[in-house]
């Protein structure tokens, strides 16, 4: 009995994730938009030093 308050509680956790559109998710991926000339793996756009290669962008 004491465990009824999960259903609730999982309810409001699905309608919020609904209305929200997924932002939640898309919020935590990394920004790639461009990548290293020297060693061509992914990069941010502002970063200044490649974090793979160490070479400047």
């Amino acid at each position: 009995m004491f465990l009824m308050w999960i259903v609730p509680l999982l309810l409001i956790g699905l309608v919020i994730y609904v209305v929200s559109g997924n932002n939640i998710i898309n919020a935590l991926k990394p920004v790639v938009s461009r990548s290293c000339p020297h060693c061509d793996q992914a990069v941010q756009s502002d970063w200044k030093n490649c974090p793979h290669c160490g070479r400047t962008l």
